[in-house]
């Protein structure tokens, strides 16, 4: 059994959806799960949701939540910004590192990217052991739009600048520092990131004799019913091991 509260929290200057939710006896572990662009906090497929509940019952709390301006979080998506995504990450891990949680980072897709960022800033630098990462997304150039230019995606509207701040949050350098365990997790035949990236990824990964998944037959997102519980074993060993 667990516990689960579902609530709104003021981040500059923005209602943000949470989900909240630890075990009856909680041990204070915390996973704090960031989705992707265009996500939710339930994750692809719910897999957020179906993680949650697998490390509850292994005791650990978790939080799920919507970025600003996207899920049922408060804002139009046409102004999401990478940088308060990143921004959120860090005062959500702050708020329960400073309650005395230990606290681990998941992020999908341009989350993960945003997590990998947040862990380089003062608030969080060396103060989060391991970090989850599924599928990161990573902008080193590619994007020649302008910041208010608006462009649509699968039925979302989003400006230009969303990416051009993620370019410029120098996700290699943030990765290189990071002095924590890491999982990385990618889809053989990821359709978003080239295998060029995900290959340089990886090898900054490898590099740090850290464990790397590639999803035999998988895209980017979702996966698989059964390759995701793949998946989460792997990472809860880790978490186990860590936290």
């Amino acid at each position: 059994m667990f516990n689960e509260k579902v609530s709104f929290e003021e981040i500059n200057g923005k209602q943000i959806f949470c989900d909240f939710s630890e075990p009856e006896n909680p041990q204070k572990k915390l996973v704090i799960m960031s989705h992707g662009f265009r996500g939710s906090s339930t994750g692809p497929a719910r897999t957020f949701v179906d993680f949650q509940r697998i490390l509850n019952k292994e005791g650990f709390s978790v939080l799920r939540f919507d970025q600003s301006n996207g899920g049922n979080s408060e804002g139009d998506y046409l102004e999401t910004s990478y940088n308060e995504w990143v921004d959120t990450i860090v005062y959500f891990a702050k708020k329960y590192l400073d309650r005395g949680y230990k606290v681990a980072l998941l992020g999908q897709s341009m989350g993960g990217a945003a997590t990998v960022v947040a862990t380089n800033k003062p608030e969080l630098k060396d103060k989060i052991p391991v970090i989850l990462l599924w599928v990161p997304g990573v902008n080193e150039g590619d994007f020649n739009g302008k910041p208010e230019e608006i462009f649509e995606e699968a039925g979302q509207k989003y400006k230009g600048k969303f990416w051009m701040e993620a370019r410029n949050a120098d996700f290699f350098k943030c990765l290189d520092e990071y002095k924590g365990k890491i999982h990385l997790v990618y889809g053989e035949y990821d359709k978003y990131i080239s295998q060029e990236l995900r290959n340089k990824v990886m090898d900054v990964i490898k590099a740090k004799n850290q464990p790397v998944m590639v999803l035999k037959g998988q895209d980017h997102s979702p996966w698989e019913f059964d390759v995701a519980q793949e998946v989460y074993k792997e990472e809860l060993g880790l978490l186990k091991s860590t936290l």
